[in-house]
Parts: C-alpha cells; structure tokens; sequence
C-alpha cells in the first residue's frame, strides 16, 4: 500500500511540473523561405529603384571604378546575410524573459539595418558623396549592434551577421575616401 501511494504522489508531481509548450511555428523550410525570399526580394526592389543601374553608368566621381557586375552583385549578396541571419535568430526557441527582451532589440536592430541598407544606394549613385559615407556609417554601426545582439540568439547567426559587419565597413571605407578625398 505505501508503494501505491508513492507512486500516485509521484505521478501526480511529475504531471503537475510538466509543461507543455503548444506554440504554433512555422516549418523550418517555410520559416526560412519566407525570411530569405522576403529580405532579398523587398530589399532589391528598394535598392534597385534607387538608381542603381543608371548610376553605375554614371559612377566615374567615386575614387576608383569597381567594375559594374560587383557593383549589381552586391545588395542580392548583403540581403542574402541579412534574410539567413533572421532565420538563424527565430528558428531558435525563446522562453525565458531576457530571451525575449533580447529578440525584440534584434528585430529593432534588423529592421533599422534592413531599411538603412536597401537606402544607401540611392546617395551614393545620386552623386552625394558625404551623405553616402553617413549611411554606411550608420549602416555599419546598425551591423555591429545587429552582429552583438544576433550572437546571443544563435551563434550561427552571430557568424553571418560578422561577414556581413565586416562588408559593410570594407564599404564605410570606400565611401569615406570618396566623401573625404
């Protein structure tokens, strides 16, 4: 009989402290077309209407010439690192308070960095060279918050989002030399 009561007060507790968690998530295929296809997809919309085709034509003020097809490469290649970033980040379960503290700042911090980014052609194929060195510069500081910040969800994002800090500011310096030569 005491054998029969320790194991119904065990079973009760167990069932008692176990918690179910019924979130509702995309599929990780889903999840990760949606968040790839969408960034690159609205980013080269907004960064090729800025001008960017007729501006690489007109590109003979910038302090050496890159040649065009680098120059149209390069946004697909940055919102490439941004969409797999922001999976990396919200494929990763979230259940504790600071978690979710810090996946809010992350999704500030990306779509700042987001926007910034899809923008920063316009200045710079617009001929407005000083302007174009503030955008990097703000664009470089946004990758560097965003790379910190995407760290403490998924390490794997933090990787991604280092390449993409790292292009950036190889651009911050570009641009710079053009504003400032």
């Amino acid at each position: 009989m005491n054998s029969e009561a320790i194991y119904a007060h065990t079973n009760g507790t167990m069932e008692n402290s176990v918690i179910v968690n019924d979130e509702k998530r995309l599929s990780g295929t889903a999840l990760f077309l949606l968040c790839v296809l969408a960034t690159v997809g609205i980013g080269l919309a907004i960064s090729y209407s800025s001008g960017i085709f007729g501006g690489v034509a007109n590109a003979a003020a910038l302090p050496f010439i890159i040649p065009r097809w680098v120059v149209i490469a390069v946004p697909p290649v940055l919102f490439l690192h941004l969409g797999v970033a922001l999976f990396l980040v919200l494929r990763e379960s979230v259940h504790s308070e600071t978690g979710r503290m810090v996946r809010g700042w992350t999704w500030a911090f990306w779509i700042t960095l987001f926007v910034a980014t899809a923008i920063t052609p316009f200045f710079i194929y617009h001929g407005m060279p000083l302007a174009a060195y503030i955008m990097s510069a703000i664009v470089t500081a946004l990758a560097l918050g965003t790379m910190i910040l995407s760290y403490y969800g998924s390490t794997a994002s933090g990787v991604v989002m280092t390449i993409f800090f790292i292009v950036v500011s190889l651009i911050m310096v570009y641009l710079g030399f053009w504003a400032f030569a």
